[in-house]
């Protein structure tokens, strides 16, 4: 397919054209458009005909509590964040910026979030002096307007910082903000099950401090997997420290944070890994996956990106 008529399309979809208006706009029959709509599907993207019209989905389809993305594609490239925590003074915004764009120039097709998101309003009276912004509105809006902009979906669960906005005020700051941007699609709080292709997924952030080793609590989790259930890939957060193993099928991604570490982290004995996962996925001729590689690519200060 051309990537210009391709891209016009979507531009059309996203403005809601109706498919006789697309069909005019780009000069060809419905049974053309609707044809170029299945193989794009058939490529993750988040569009569906239904009911005689082109739709934009804001998230996958959900089938027997599992997110599905069709796919074709005989290698899948994904990257691995976790605890942004936007709104902090201590976010690393230059971080993100740099992985984004790091990403288009890699040509990966996903990003996966594995929880906190924003920074969220603990009500411990010392974390007000490490907000940017300390309001649900304003944290809300600083996400929107400073989240890099990217034609790669990102799906993302919600951790406890996100959640205690339930708490304070008894709105989902998630939903809010992937409402209102295009390329972020919300999948759930704290633990869904995402399957692109065959390739399963289980994003999962967690609670709690963390362990005397990296791995027991990725163990612990994985152990309450029942062998038949378990994920090709699982992607957890919530500790702020990065450590990979793989038992069985299962390759287990403990995905740190993108914050420098706080005067209450500090104050704690906390540690913070600022890193990521970039992950390669080959797949066979039947779509199953058969090669998993990963690459854990760690930060410090240095600014990465204006």
């Amino acid at each position: 397919m051309e990537k210009e008529l391709v891209n016009k399309l979507k531009y059309l979809i996203s403005k809601k054209k109706s498919l006789q208006e697309i069909c005019e706009t780009l000069e060809l029959k419905d049974y053309e458009v609707i044809g170029i709509v299945e193989l794009l599907k058939q490529d993750g993207e988040l569009i569906d005909y239904v009911n005689g019209e082109i739709i934009k989905l804001k998230k996958p389809i959900k089938s027997n509590e599992t997110y599905e993305i069709p796919n074709n594609m005989e290698h899948i490239k994904l990257l691995l964040i976790s605890d942004t925590h936007l709104g902090s003074k201590y976010d690393r915004l230059d971080i993100l910026r740099y992985l984004y764009a790091k990403a288009e120039d890699n040509k990966v097709n996903y990003v996966l979030h594995s929880g906190d998101l924003t920074e969220g309003l603990s009500g411990r009276p010392q974390q007000l002096y490490e907000l940017k912004e300390n309001s649900y509105t304003g944290q809300r809006d600083y996400v929107i307007d400073k989240y890099p902009k990217s034609d790669i979906p990102t799906y993302l669960i919600s951790g406890n910082h996100d959640l205690w906005w339930i708490k304070q005020c008894g709105s989902d700051i998630l939903k809010d903000i992937c409402m209102q941007r295009e390329n972020l699609h919300y999948l759930g709080s704290d633990c869904e099950d995402l399957k692109i292709g065959k390739l399963k997924i289980r994003l999962y952030h967690g609670k709690g401090g963390g362990s005397y080793a990296k791995s027991y609590k990725l163990q612990k989790y994985l152990d309450t997997i029942s062998l038949e259930e378990r994920p090709h890939i699982l992607q957890t957060g919530h500790i702020h420290q990065a450590f990979y193993m793989k038992q069985d099928k299962t390759h287990c991604f403990q995905t740190s944070c993108l914050q420098d570490l706080t005067p209450f982290e500090r104050s704690m004995g906390f540690n913070n890994d600022k890193s990521c996962w970039w992950v390669d996925i080959d797949m066979d001729d039947k779509g199953n996956p058969v090669l998993i590689k990963q690459e854990l690519e760690i930060f410090n200060k240095k600014l990465m990106r204006k």
